[in-house]
């Protein structure tokens, strides 16, 4: 398994919703205290570790 590509997607993940959590809040899209500020780039992190862990073992059962 390679732990290092998992944990670096899950990063990218984290990054790209704590972005568009920022961006959502700079917008006045959403409010500063709001929960979602701090659902969304944990939402990222578990969705980017779990995408590269799917897409690692199906790379591993396939081999080319």
């Amino acid at each position: 398994m390679h732990a290092g590509r998992i944990v670096g997607t899950a990063l990218l993940g984290f990054l790209f919703l704590l972005f568009v959590a920022i961006d959502l809040v700079l917008f006045g899209i959403v409010s500063l205290n709001s929960v979602i500020v701090t659902v969304l780039p944990v939402m990222g992190l578990l969705t980017g570790g779990v995408l590269a862990g799917w897409g690692n073992h199906r790379a591993s059962r396939h081999p080319s």
